[in-house]
């Protein structure tokens, strides 16, 4: 039995850690997050290779922010790379994007499926990045087996009531890549 792990941000492997590290073992991802924070992302190519599914469920999309932040991200080799690993998982349909504003949920969270079907579920605030954007205290927790099976089985309720919105990100993302083009200088 897997005792909860409570998670702040001073822990060490910090959130970001644990999440990375069960993105790349996981089998499926279903993540369910008040809104897309492309700056703060960290997510490698290797990273998003792994997962065979990833659905996203926001509850706020703002198609000029996330419009902004691509194009900044554009200009920047390693946010370009982040991009088109994102362009081509939404390209493929690994990546799926649904938007419910009249949901909600509170905190964000995040359900890993592994390669053996264990499901763990990493619950708070998805800040991957450093520093927190606040100086107080960043809660989170891990949790294994049932709790985490019946977090994802929440999600399933979620997602089947949200509506797609995966086409309009692409567009934007692509958008975004084709306007920073290194070749369009």
């Amino acid at each position: 039995m897997h005792r909860p792990l409570l998670l702040d941000e001073r822990s060490r492997p910090d959130f970001g850690d644990h999440y990375l590290r069960l993105l790349e073992d996981a089998k499926h991802v279903v993540v369910a997050t008040s809104r897309i924070r492309l700056r703060g992302l960290r997510l490698e190519p290797r990273a998003l290779g792994a997962p065979r599914g990833i659905r996203v469920l926001l509850m706020e999309l703002s198609g000029l922010t996330l419009s902004m932040e691509a194009e900044r991200l554009a200009e920047e080799p390693r946010g370009r790379d982040r991009l088109l690993s994102l362009v081509s998982l939404l390209n493929t349909g690994r990546l799926q994007v649904r938007s419910s504003p009249l949901g909600g949920w509170s905190p964000d969270f995040s359900v890993f499926t592994g390669s053996a079907g264990e499901e763990t579920v990493l619950i708070g605030p998805h800040w991957l990045d450093r520093p927190y954007p606040h100086r107080g205290p960043a809660l989170g927790s891990l949790h294994v087996g049932a709790a985490a099976t019946s977090v994802r089985l929440r999600f399933e309720e979620l997602w089947a009531e949200a509506h797609p919105v995966g086409d309009a990100v692409l567009d934007l993302l692509s958008s975004a890549l084709e306007r920073c083009s290194p070749l369009r200088g």
